[in-house]
C-alpha cells in the first residue's frame, strides 16, 4: 500500500474513533444506562452465580458497584485505544516520546472537550474524575503503541541485518 494512503488511513481511523466517543457521549443518561446495563448484568452473573438468591439491598450494592466498575472500564479503554490510534497518527513525529507525550496531550484534550460536550446531554454532567480516568487510560495506550513500535523498529533492524 502506498505510504501517503497508509497515513490518510491512520487519521481517518483517529477521526472515526473520536466520532464514536461523541456518539456515546451524545446519549442521554437513560440511554448511556440502558447500553451498559447488558453488559454489567453479565458481569454480575459470572461473578455471582446466586445474584437472584441475594437480598435486596446487596444487589443494589454490587450493580452499583459493577456499574460504576464497567462504566470507568469503558472510559479507560476507550482512550487508551485513541492515544494509540494518535500514536499511530502523528507517525510523522520521529521522536518516540515527543510522539507519545503528544499523543497523551490529545487524547487528554479530547477528554476534556468531551466531559464539557457531556454538560449539555439531558441527564450528564461533566465530570473531572472522568477526565483523569480518561487521561490514565490514554497514556497507558499510548505506551503500549510506542513498545510495539519499538519491537517491531527492533524486529525490523535484526531481520535486516541477519544472515538467514
Amino acid at each position: 500500500m502506498d505510504s501517503k494512503l497508509f497515513n490518510f488511513f491512520r487519521w481517518v481511523i483517529l477521526i472515526a474513533m473520536c466520532v464514536v466517543i461523541f456518539v456515546f457521549s451524545s446519549s442521554p443518561a437513560t440511554d448511556s444506562s440502558n447500553q451498559s446495563r447488558t453488559i454489567v448484568m453479565k458481569v454480575i452473573y459470572f461473578f455471582f452465580k446466586d445474584f437472584d438468591n441475594k437480598p435486596i439491598s446487596e444487589k443494589a450494592a454490587v450493580y452499583s458497584l459493577v456499574t460504576t466498575f464497567v462504566r470507568k472500564c469503558a472510559h479507560f479503554s476507550e482512550y487508551a485505544l485513541l492515544a494509540g490510534l494518535a500514536f499511530s497518527a502523528f507517525y510523522g513525529i520521529r521522536n518516540r516520546i515527543l510522539r507519545l507525550l503528544c499523543s497523551v496531550a490529545a487524547a487528554a484534550l479530547y477528554a476534556c472537550t468531551d466531559e464539557f460536550h457531556q454538560t449539555f446531554v439531558p441527564g450528564r454532567s461533566g465530570m473531572m474524575r472522568d477526565v483523569i480516568i480518561d487521561s490514565t487510560g490514554a497514556l497507558f495506550g499510548a505506551v503500549v503503541a510506542c513498545c510495539i513500535a519499538v519491537y517491531f523498529t527492533a524486529w525490523t533492524i535484526i531481520r535486516k541485518n541477519s544472515y538467514y
